[in-house]
C-alpha cells in the first residue's frame, strides 16, 4: 500500500506544480508580453483536475475530508461503528457508480474521436481521471468500511479522538486527580 500512497502524493504534486507553472507562464505571456497563449488555459485545467481527483483519495485516506460530526461525537461507540460502516458503504456505492459513469464517458469520447478545441488533445485523456480518481476513492472507502466492521477505534473515533480516549484511560489510575487551572 505504501507504493500507492507515494505514487498518489508524487503524481498529485507534480500535476499541481505543473499546472501552476503553466498558469504562471500564461499570465506572464498575457500581461507582460501581450501575447496570450491559447493553449495554456486548456492545459492548466486538465492538470489541475487530474491533481484534484488524485487528491480526493489522499484526503479520504488521511481523513482530511469535510465532516459534520455535531451529533456523531455524542453517540455511543456502538452507534458510531454502525454509522461509520453505513457512511463508508454509501461512499463506496457512490464511487463505484461514478467510476462506472466515468468509464462510459471515457469510452464514448474515445469512440467519437472528440478532441479539445485549442490543443487537440483527445478528450478521453482528460476524462480518464474520472474513473481513475473515483476508483481510488472507492478503494479507500472499501478499506475504511472494512476497518469500521472490524471495530478499528482510530477509524471510528478519528485519530485525535482515539488518542484522547487512550490518554484518558491511561490517566484513570487510583491516584488520578484532575486539576483545572
Amino acid at each position: 500500500m505504501k507504493w500507492l500512497e507515494k505514487f498518489q502524493e508524487y503524481a498529485s504534486g507534480v500535476l499541481f506544480v505543473s499546472g501552476m507553472l503553466v498558469s504562471l507562464y500564461g499570465v506572464i505571456m498575457r500581461y507582460v508580453f501581450n501575447m496570450p497563449p491559447a493553449w495554456s488555459l486548456e492545459i492548466f485545467e486538465t492538470l489541475m483536475v487530474w491533481s484534484i481527483f488524485i487528491g480526493f483519495g489522499m484526503a479520504l485516506r488521511e481523513n482530511h475530508h469535510i465532516v459534520v460530526d455535531l451529533v456523531y461525537d455524542r453517540l455511543p461507540y456502538g452507534m458510531k461503528r454502525i454509522l461509520s460502516v453505513i457512511s463508508n458503504l454509501f461512499g463506496l456505492i457512490f464511487c463505484i457508480f461514478m467510476t462506472y459513469s466515468g468509464i462510459v464517458m471515457t469510452t464514448l469520447t474515445k469512440e467519437q474521436g472528440t478532441v479539445t478545441i485549442d490543443v487537440g488533445i483527445p478528450l478521453w485523456i482528460p476524462f480518464l481521471i474520472m474513473p481513475v480518481g473515483m476508483g481510488l476513492m472507492a478503494f479507500y472507502f472499501l478499506l475504511k468500511m472494512i476497518k469500521a466492521l472490524k471495530g478499528d477505534k482510530e477509524e471510528i473515533l478519528g485519530h485525535l479522538s482515539h488518542q484522547q480516549h487512550t490518554q484518558q484511560n491511561q490517566n484513570q489510575g487510583p491516584f488520578h486527580q484532575e486539576i483545572n487551572v
